[in-house]
């Protein structure tokens, strides 16, 4: 009888140490690798993808971008080519086959543009689910 005590007890803590990975999590992880494999990743001449990240506390999906060239100048980040931009990556994001369960969990998405010369935070372009719903 004790055998079985023990080893019930065995199997208890070892299935106690077994976590199912959430969403977020698995998003994140994704991400991550994604990062690990692909960045730096060359979009154009102008535009780096630097890093994907995931932030699990506020459920947001972050391209940061890193710009340079042409593209890198503050002259160019009018209110025009802001909504330009806008338009463009939420139209994007609605088409997009990939983002389907992070879209389906109400995931926000992010993007990030820096400047090459200075660090500097160029351009911000946020997506709700209300947006691309």
């Amino acid at each position: 009888m004790n055998r079985y005590i023990l080893i019930l007890s065995l199997l208890a803590i070892a299935f106690s140490g077994c976590k199912r990975q959430t969403f977020e999590e698995r998003i994140r992880e994704e991400a991550e690798k994604y990062t690990l494999k692909n960045c730096p990743k060359q979009i154009d001449d102008y535009t780096t993808l630097d890093s994907c990240v995931f932030s699990i506390p506020r459920r947001t999906y972050y391209y940061n971008y890193t710009i340079r060239g042409l593209l890198d100048a503050d002259s160019l980040y009018t209110r025009e080519l802001h909504d330009t931009f806008h338009d463009d990556l939420l139209t994007s994001i609605k088409n997009s086959i990939q983002l389907k369960g992070c879209k389906d969990a109400g995931v926000t998405f992010c993007y990030r543009y820096y400047s090459e010369r200075s660090g500097k935070l160029m351009m911000i372009q946020k997506f709700t689910k209300k947006d691309y719903q």
